[in-house]
């Protein structure tokens, strides 16, 4: 199918300059009739065609051309990648060989992995062949083989669920009873035999229509008993089994099946050039048609859209070391110690200095990680009985950890534990005997050697003491802080993103001894989202955002702004305040500058995609449809422009510099000479409007008791990413308090 006539031939150069209007429109005229004569020209398909009259006739523009600059190996890798796209979309292959051409270009694609300068470029080339391959596929879907397979899934999770059931029932004083009326060993009996045998199907039957009436048994607790967890297991399986063992498609429409490959191929490589949203959603329109054709036949394709298309699109990665140098704290609290300790009279002193940080875990479904708390307990105590005063200087190390997993909507934790080891030091004694010649000695050694005694069974007990004393108070401070982030988290933030439309369709939360992962995806019904990152992350890294460029166009489109008139100053206040209902607090964006004569630019939109976004070759392209309205100026009827933006980090600065702008008019202007004029006001405006600048590489945030300091380190706009990356080197200014006084000694050594 020939893509649209607006999109340059891959070996033209010459389509990207400016013709005249009157020789697009003799052009335009003959494509159509050209066109319109070889519909009526064609000839019937043949049956070993394949992808012929799916994929474009000609090498998408995404990939017609290699990276500049290529050298030796690389140059003659280009050069062979080139062939076998022109052998894929241009000739005339037989299904066999456009299997081989696939597998020869997906070689091509490993091959380039770890190349930074193909990133970009065999990415793209890796969503064409995915899609391809899997259009492949999906002409020769078997509906009978699909169907059996499924079947047999089903079966196999009607046997999980009865054997699961049974060894439950296996338990029971009386679960024999219900095994012989659910018939459990008949029902494994049958399920050795294909799921098509007459009698299999009248079991499950007979089961489906006992599950339905179990309301009607007489006994209450026979009731009670039937609906337990351990029965629903088997009852969804079977009914489950019996929905897909109804008759269903036979025979596949291949016609429009091929029909709807070409649309989804046709729109999505549209989609790939403008990120226009009537592809998407053209799109996701023909993979809908699909699925209702195909039912279940569609995995190939589905998992190539799922990769390339409907992927995250927000991913954000966090390493442990950061987290460390962001939350740790330190404290230092003391007091009195007054206690009964092996029937002495214990007083004095004590300071507790604990530090807590953070030690991830790994899960595949959640945030897990554990605050730890380590921790030293100083004290210098004196013990008293009737017989003799004991000095101790006590040295207790504390460890301790409490489990915490989140899912995206709610923390939770685990008790925490804490362990201490005592280390008790006597440093002097006192007894009755002191002050008597040559008896004194004799009772402090005395003293001392029944202290020594007593060390193991008194320090067991400091270290209950401690631990009776910080973990409680640890779970405490830990469990009042969850409290809140569930408060900020599920009841506001999550809130405030369905509020504004911006809630995921899709998440996941992860982690590792060393990192987190939050994966996030906005996409909803007649939308596109994200491919895999061309660029890989590497493990040191400390915190790694990546943005594609289908989150912000879909997030654009939640402000509703087709068809609107509104001044330049009054939209950075829509975005300004977007941005704050969903942050939950105020936020401010640079203005562009207000002639003090005309006024602010009045922005018309246009009714379809008023901004865009799209990103590649390390370039943030913001693309606007709408006209422009300045008091004592003509109107500006609606254009397309694009501003290219490319940002580069140099120590503590970002230069954010703004490239060539380019204006050209939605609808076709009565004169070439007023669109040429239009555009040099256009840009005129948009250059006042996105001046090159600097910005700082450091972003101060504030925290609770604390100000940080995150450096950026790297941004990188690649194949519909961009990426920030933070360095590890964060700052953090405490707000201290005063210090509390050191322990005092309430004796000194003898």
């Amino acid at each position: 199918m020939l893509l649209k006539e607006s999109k340059p031939a891959r070996k033209s150069s010459l389509y990207y300059g400016m013709v005249s209007f009157a020789v697009l429109g003799i052009a335009s005229l003959a494509l159509v009739v050209t066109t319109t004569l070889a519909v009526e020209d064609k000839k019937p398909e043949k049956a070993d065609v394949g992808l012929q009259g799916i994929l474009p006739a000609e090498v998408p523009e995404g990939i017609s051309e290699a990276p500049e600059g290529l050298e030796g190996k690389w140059a003659k890798w280009s050069t062979q990648v080139s062939d076998l796209l022109v052998k894929l979309y241009e000739s005339d292959m037989p299904v066999a060989q456009q299997q081989a051409t696939l597998k020869s270009l997906q070689a091509k694609i490993d091959e380039a992995k770890g190349q930074p300068a193909l990133a970009e470029y065999a990415s793209s080339l890796q969503r064409r062949v995915d899609i391809a391959d899997a259009a492949l596929k999906t002409l020769n879907v078997n509906i009978a083989t699909i169907k059996a397979a499924q079947m047999k899934a089903r079966q196999n999770q009607v046997a999980a669920a009865a054997t699961a059931l049974k060894k439950y029932l296996g338990t029971l004083q009386n679960g024999n009873g219900w095994v012989d009326y659910l018939q459990l060993n008949q029902l494994q009996k049958e399920l050795k035999n294909s799921y098509s045998e007459v009698e299999l199907m009248d079991l499950l039957k007979a089961l489906k229509t006992k599950f339905q009436n179990r309301g009607a048994l007489e006994d209450a607790e026979q009731r009670k008993f039937f609906n337990r967890a351990q029965f629903k297991d088997l009852e969804k399986s079977i009914n489950a089994f019996l929905a897909e063992a109804k008759p269903g498609k036979t025979q596949i429409n291949k016609g429009k099946i091929r029909e709807e490959l070409a649309a989804l191929v046709e729109n999505l490589e549209e989609y790939e050039v403008t990120q226009n949203s009537k592809y998407a959603f053209e799109a996701r329109k023909a993979y809908a048609l699909l699925r209702e054709e195909l039912e279940g036949g569609l995995e190939p394709l589905t998992t190539a859209l799922r990769n390339n298309y409907f992927n995250y699109n927000l991913r954000v990665m966090v390493a442990e070391d950061f987290m460390n140098r962001l939350i740790k704290d330190s404290t230092c609290e003391t007091g009195p110690v007054v206690d009964c300790i092996l029937g002495a009279y214990v007083t004095g002193n004590q300071a507790t200095t604990t530090e807590v940080g953070v030690d991830f875990q790994p899960s595949d479904a959640t945030l897990r990680f554990a605050l730890t708390l380590n921790g030293v307990t100083n004290s210098e105590t004196s013990g008293q009985t009737s017989q003799a005063t004991i000095y101790t200087s006590g040295h207790h190390q504390i460890w301790g950890a409490k489990e915490i997993n989140f899912n995206g909507d709610l923390f939770t934790t685990q008790p925490a534990w804490v362990d201490v080891q005592a280390n008790n030091t006597t440093v002097g004694a006192s007894t009755k005997l002191d002050g008597i010649p040559l008896l004194a000695g004799l009772g402090r050694k005395m003293a001392y050697r029944r202290t020594e005694e007593l060390r193991p069974e008194a320090e067991a007990i400091a270290a209950q003491r401690v631990r009776d004393r910080v973990r409680p108070r640890f779970d405490e401070e830990v469990d009042e802080r969850i409290t809140k982030a569930n408060e900020e988290v599920g009841q506001k933030f999550n809130k405030r993103l369905r509020d504004n439309g911006l809630f995921p369709s899709a998440r996941s939360y992860a982690s590792t001894d060393t990192h987190l992962y939050v994966r996030t995806r906005l996409m909803d019904t007649g939308e596109l989202a994200a491919n895999s990152p061309p660029l890989s992350i590497a493990s040191d890294e400390s915190v790694v955002l990546q943005m594609h460029e289908s989150l912000m166009n879909n997030s654009l489109s939640r402000m509703n702004l087709e068809g609107r008139k509104i001044s330049d100053q009054d939209l950075i206040t829509e975005f300004e305040k977007s941005i704050a209902d969903v942050l939950g607090r105020k936020v401010k964006l640079q203005r562009p500058p207000v002639d003090p004569d005309k006024g602010p630019n009045i922005l018309a939109f246009d009714d379809h995609d008023p901004i865009r976004v799209k990103i590649s070759d390390n370039t943030l392209n913001l693309i606007l449809r709408c006209g422009f309205e300045q008091k004592g100026e003509t109107a500006v009827p609606t254009q397309e422009i694009t501003v290219p933006l490319s940002f580069k980090v140099e120590g503590n600065k970002i230069s954010i510099t703004r490239g060539t702008i380019k204006s050209s008019p939605v609808e076709r202007p009565k004169s070439v000479a007023s669109q040429i004029a239009r555009s040099g006001v256009v840009r005129s405006k948009m250059e006042k409007a996105f001046p090159d600048r600097v910005e700082d590489a450091q972003v101060k945030a504030k925290l609770e008791n604390r100000t940080v300091y995150l450096h950026i380190k790297d941004i990188v706009a690649n194949d519909g990413w961009l990426t920030l990356t933070i360095g590890n080197d964060l700052t953090v200014e405490k707000n201290e308090t005063e210090l509390p006084p050191p322990v005092e000694k309430t004796a000194s050594v003898k």
